[in-house]
């Protein structure tokens, strides 16, 4: 028996949960990644093993990747020609194929219609899929199948990585953003926010992290930006803050979220990030309303005024919430997709 995982942009995170799966079973595991947008260092030693690049936007047959075709084969979403063809090579050798699938429940018009092409089209393509959390299995239910041919935990960053840090009560008075400067970010709403808060907050800080088309300037007060950084700086600064916050327009679950968490951040997130409902309760952070300055200012000033006691238990409940996720669950769920689907 011989597996296959294949991930579109193949991220840092990524490697360490596929290197748990890996070390979990007792068959061989191969890896095919396309390049991800953003470099990080040491891929492969993450993984353990050599990783085969593609360019997913061209059709693929598992002898120009230089691989035995596997008997069960993961891949990331459907829309990728590259992973689809080494998927219907899959099939047509009788072998299984799962989706991973990171989007969320919405009730959206397009939902409704992606659904009847779902079920007409793509659903026959995949005998599982494999998502996040509770907002993608609703939507994966919706779409036709069944409930017991969805996994969750598909996502998930490293304890290991993301350590917890001191209590909140005894960190920086910092609002930490991490992500990329766009528009579906919503930086612009978060800046707005940002100073009208600190007109009664002054001794807040607001961190950013990222890198994209929007330009922060310098002399805004109170406003710290850095560039992109690598993981570790990444949770470093995570166990100084006191709340990450994501107020994105749209984001299907938010890893940073996650890492925020394992930090022992509490967490201020917009009601259109799909990990919300997984990760944030009343006991650890706020969630507002995307498109409304006024509910992200509230919740900044919300969080800035709780307790000791408050901030101090919110930084285990975080810690808590993100147990859930992770290696060990990927893991996990990765051997039991592999004893139930392999042959």
């Amino acid at each position: 028996m011989r597996v296959a995982i294949a991930w579109n942009g193949l991220p840092f995170y990524a490697a360490r949960l596929i290197r748990a799966g890996i070390e979990r079973v007792d068959v061989p595991v191969d890896v095919v990644g396309s390049k991800p947008s953003v470099p990080i260092e040491g891929m492969e030693e993450e993984l353990g093993q050599s990783i085969h690049w593609i360019d997913n936007q061209e059709a693929r047959s598992w002898d120009g990747v230089g691989l035995p075709v596997p008997d069960l084969f993961i891949q990331t979403g459907w829309r990728y020609k590259g992973f689809n063809t080494l998927g219907r090579e899959v099939r047509g050798d009788g072998g299984s194929v799962i989706s991973m699938v990171d989007n969320r429940w919405k009730n959206s018009v397009r939902q409704w219609v992606g659904a009847v092409v779902f079920r007409a089209w793509y659903r026959r393509w995949f005998d599982a899929v494999w998502v996040p959390g509770a907002s993608g299995r609703r939507l994966c239910r919706f779409l036709g199948m069944p409930d017991a041919d969805i996994y969750e935990g598909v996502y998930g960053a490293d304890p290991e990585v993301y350590p917890r840090g001191l209590p909140l009560s005894q960190r920086e008075k910092t609002l930490l953003f991490v992500g990329q400067l766009i528009p579906r970010k919503n930086i612009d709403r978060l800046i707005r926010a940002y100073q009208e808060f600190r007109q009664d907050h002054p001794d807040w800080t607001l961190r950013i992290i990222g890198g994209g088309e929007k330009t922060i300037p310098e002399e805004e007060s109170g406003i710290e930006v850095e560039g992109f950084l690598q993981p570790e700086e990444v949770a470093e600064r995570m166990r100084k803050s006191r709340f990450l916050v994501l107020p994105s327009l749209e984001d299907h679950w938010g890893l940073v979220i996650h890492e925020a968490a394992l930090s022992g951040c509490g967490l201020i997130v917009s009601d259109n990030v799909g990990a919300g409902p997984d990760l944030v309760t009343p006991k650890n952070g706020f969630v507002h309303r995307a498109y409304s300055q006024d509910s992200l200012e509230e919740k900044m000033r919300e969080a800035a005024n709780k307790s000791r006691n408050w901030l101090d238990r919110a930084t285990e409940k975080s810690r808590e919430s993100a147990m859930y996720f992770g290696p060990d669950t990927w893991a996990d769920t990765f051997g039991e997709i592999v004893a139930e689907y392999g042959r």
